[in-house]
Formats: C-alpha cells, structure tokens, sequence
C-alpha cells in the first residue's frame, strides 16, 4: 500500500468532482441549478483539497532539503 503513499487525496477529490457533476452531466439538472446547489460546494471543496495537498507536500519538500542542508554542512548559515 505504499504506492498510494500521497495519492489518496488526490483520488478522493477525483471522486468528489465526478460525484458533483453527475448530475450536471446526466442532464438531471441545468447548469444555473448546479451553481447554486450543493453540487458545486463539493466541486469547489475537491479543488481545495487538491490544493491544500499541494501545499503540504511543496512545504515537505522545502522543509526535508533545509534538513538535509544542515545535515551535510551544519556550519553554512
């Protein structure tokens, strides 16, 4: 299970966006309906995960390069 290791989030927020829009794409609903429905709150909520995900993991990354740095050379300001 470790491939999924930084990809659950990213699965789960697919997921969200194809929930919100199945009704949108099955024709159930026009798209003014869709805007102001609960629909478009999990659409925005899933790119805000995504986002949010991105986030963590750039700051990770930062954070793990700063703690090698001064591993390796723990006299460099």
């Amino acid at each position: 299970m470790k491939w999924l290791n930084g990809k659950k989030t990213y699965i789960i927020s697919v997921l969200m966006v194809m929930v919100s829009l199945a009704n949108l794409a099955t024709g159930s609903i026009t798209l003014t309906e869709f805007v102001s429905s609960d629909d478009m709150m999990k659409f925005l909520e899933a790119f805000g995960l995504s986002t949010l995900r991105i986030g963590i993991w750039q700051n990770q990354k930062e954070t793990t390069h700063e703690i090698v740095k001064k591993i390796n050379f723990p006299h460099a300001g």
